[in-house]
């Protein structure tokens, strides 16, 4: 049975939340907008479908009108349901949406890069919603491996940064996050020109694994900090997280 247009499909890849998103006006990029929701589910938030809708909205910066908000809850709200699933599945089978093969390996190293922003920022999101203010020190109150994970991502956002030289971006301090640190290096080489022969081969392969160890990384984090039960208690044992129920924050 397929979906009738007045219930958006729920987006299963990278395509799909790229179609979703020029549904409501957004050429954002898919992959930072599904690491924000894996970031905010992630940091323990929880929302109602149509909570979702305007959490994407506000992430992608697309305009917001109520009627559109409560069509695109399904698809939104749906999404976040699929991942929280998908996180708290005991077969491990959650994945990156990702541009796929099709891409050239510079556009799909830059989403990369754009996953790793969306989930720190709406795993920032999540925490600031839990105190109720911007948490002073992002280390506070976070298990070691949980803060290990996101100084790789924040490294790997940075790698981009630094090889393509954009400006305006948020300074990360390089001797925290990079000292012996295996992921900048092949970043910033595939990211720095076009590759061919041997360096393509070996882009690819960075590729694969920059983007598998960041899988374990979004799980680590889940599991060390995001899992929560129905009654609230962060137990990684449990199965029982709610798709859909109240925000529930340590």
């Amino acid at each position: 049975m397929t979906d009738s247009p007045e219930t958006p499909a729920v987006p299963r890849d990278f395509d799909e939340l790229a179609n979703c998103m020029l549904g409501i006006g957004s050429h954002f990029s898919p992959s930072e907008l599904h690491g924000a929701v894996v970031g905010a589910l992630a940091g323990a938030m929880r929302l109602a479908r149509d909570e979702w809708a305007a959490f994407a909205y506000a992430v992608s910066g697309a305009e917001v009108e109520p009627a559109s908000v409560a069509d695109s809850a399904a698809a939104f709200g749906g999404l976040a349901e699929q991942e929280l699933r998908q996180l708290a599945g005991s077969d491990l089978a959650f994945r990156l949406f990702l541009p796929d093969d099709d891409y050239d390996i510079e556009q799909r190293t830059e989403s990369l890069a754009s996953w790793c922003k969306g989930f720190l920022g709406g795993f920032a999101e999540a925490r600031s919603r839990s105190t109720g203010a911007s948490v002073q020190d992002p280390r506070q109150g976070l298990p070691e491996a949980v803060v290990e994970s996101l100084q790789d991502m924040a490294a790997i956002a940075q790698a981009s940064v630094a090889a393509t030289g954009a400006e305006g971006e948020d300074d990360i301090d390089e001797d925290e996050l990079f000292d012996d640190n295996p992921i900048q290096v092949p970043m910033q080489r595939y990211q720095a020109e076009a590759l061919s022969g041997d360096e393509l081969e070996a882009a690819e392969r960075d590729y694969t694994e920059v983007s598998e160890y960041l899988r374990l990384a979004a799980l680590t984090v889940f599991t060390e900090y995001g899992w929560v039960d129905n009654a609230g208690n962060g137990d990684p044992n449990r199965g029982d997280a709610a798709p859909g129920s109240p925000t529930v924050l340590h």
